[in-house]
């Protein structure tokens, strides 16, 4: 169980944040512990010497009187009591070559075993001694040694020593009110901790929740709130356009997929039409159940049908081909452009029964695959003789813009022109305008606009006033400096 909760609170951001706030937290308060009561002693302890040492300065100021023969011992004792006081002290008092002649004070206290050092130092330099006296097995006692100096010689010494258990405990105590203290600090610290943690994780909460619904319903387009700090706004904005770019092509997608299913049915309508009369016609012929003319027309019926299905096979090859971008582009001029197109649809246009003009013969050169150009230009007149009336020209223009930097080449029929709701969609793949006419694959005019992306250019669709549809191909001229 234990486990079970601490592996989750590893997993999860807000308790890391706790635990680490806390930890922090924790170590500053440790390290101002250890401080604080290094401090309280060095101070407890030095106030407590000085203290001490001001005691024995009086102390050796009335010891000059014993010393220089005016204050008996008893006397001298007395003084000393009277200074001493009540203190928890234990006062010595020697000669000048350390023989101790006078002792009171704490009798619990052990004398201290002063070394030659000290005694030189306070007997024969005549200068003051303060420090910490310690032993084996005995406490630490603070010792202060001043020497009494009557008529410029040392004439003996007073030494105090009080032991420092006082201090000791004075600094544990009030170290140990820091550390109530500082766990009184460390629980607070835990729960302002717990709130900014939820605070700062909030944001997040938000976008996973985001991520969630998203997962759940992918058609509904989901945006997370870009607030908390400047790294959470912006990772909730990259989201956000994250979130439109994925919209967009779900809805794309969706689209396509729309699109690609009425082609399948489409295209299956169009290869069963042809097929059955295929197969018809031929079973009347193996059965024998024609003959003749009737068999003359039964074989030209079937080998009509075949090149339908030709040209519709040969219609999805070319978009294929033409989306890859494989070919190599070599400057072609216009007119050589034109005319090769011409050459290859007029027995489509014979076949239709409409007559090619071409007015406008402005000519250039362009950088372009020459096959995807006449694949283009061919799909568009196709598309030209599908909707014009029979009997009507088809109008090619090639016109060359004022400043010099591309030419149009338009073809113009003389249909019932384009609706004003299909114009933003008939370049797209798949789009007919009428689903029931035969032949159209709607590949025709999305290969045209894949052809001119592919070559810098760009395709419109208008209604011309006087009647028709207008496609305007616009390629950029080849400059053969640049």
């Amino acid at each position: 169980m234990l486990r079970r909760l601490w592996s989750r609170m590893q997993r999860s951001l807000s308790s890391r944040l706790i635990m680490s706030h806390v930890a922090v937290t924790i170590m500053v308060l440790a390290i101002a512990l250890g401080i604080s009561n290094i401090t309280f002693r060095n101070y407890l302890v030095g106030s407590q010497v000085k203290n001490l040492a001001l005691q024995g300065q009086t102390l050796a100021r009335v010891m000059k009187g014993y010393f220089s023969g005016k204050l008996i011992q008893p006397d001298a004792v007395y003084l000393i009591h009277m200074v001493q006081g009540s203190l928890n002290d234990r006062v010595y008092v020697v000669d000048n070559i350390g023989e101790i002649i006078m002792e009171t004070g704490n009798s619990q206290l052990p004398a201290a075993p002063w070394s030659r050092s000290i005694l030189d130092r306070v007997l024969v330099q005549g200068q003051e001694f303060q420090g910490i006296l310690e032993g084996s097995g005995r406490p630490a006692e603070a010792t202060v040694g001043i020497p009494v100096i009557v008529n410029g010689q040392v004439r003996g010494g007073v030494f105090l020593e009080v032991p420092l258990s006082t201090s000791n405990k004075t600094a544990s105590s009030l170290t140990g009110l820091l550390l109530l203290g500082e766990i009184v600090a460390i629980v607070m610290a835990g729960f302002l901790a717990y709130g900014f943690s939820k605070r700062l994780t909030r944001p997040l909460v938000s976008l996973r929740q985001s991520v969630s619904r998203m997962e759940i319903d992918d058609q509904e387009q989901m945006h997370a709130k870009a607030e908390g700090p400047e790294e959470v706004r912006e990772l909730a904005q990259e989201f956000n356009r994250m979130s439109d770019r994925i919209h967009l092509q779900m809805m794309q997608l969706r689209k396509e997929a729309e699109v690609r299913d009425t082609l399948l049915a489409h295209v299956a309508h169009d290869l069963r039409t042809p097929l059955t009369s295929i197969r018809g016609f031929l079973e009347a012929i193996r059965d024998n159940m024609v003959e003749g003319p009737g068999l003359d027309r039964a074989v030209d019926v079937a080998w009509e049908e075949t090149l339908r299905l030709k040209r519709l096979v040969d219609r999805l090859l070319a978009a294929t081909r033409i989306q890859s971008g494989t070919g190599n582009k070599n400057p072609v001029h216009v007119l050589t452009w034109i005319e090769t197109t011409l050459e290859r649809v007029m027995p489509l246009a014979r076949e239709t029964n409409h007559t090619l003009l071409w007015n406008h013969r402005d000519d250039a050169v362009i950088l372009a695959v020459e096959d995807y150009l006449v694949e283009a230009l061919i799909n568009v007149i196709d598309n030209a003789a599908k909707w014009g009336k029979p009997g009507t020209p088809i109008t090619l223009n090639s016109v060359m813009s004022e400043d010099g930097r591309s030419i149009a080449v338009s073809v113009k029929d003389q249909g019932p022109g384009i609706p004003s709701e299909m114009l933003a969609h008939v370049f797209e793949r798949f789009v007919t305008g009428d689903k029931a006419r035969r032949g159209s694959s709607g590949l025709g005019l999305s290969i045209v606009h894949e052809v001119m992306e592919q070559h810098q250019g760009h395709v419109e669709a208008k209604n011309d006033p006087e009647g028709g549809a207008v496609i305007i191909m616009t390629l950029p001229v080849f400059d053969a400096q640049s």
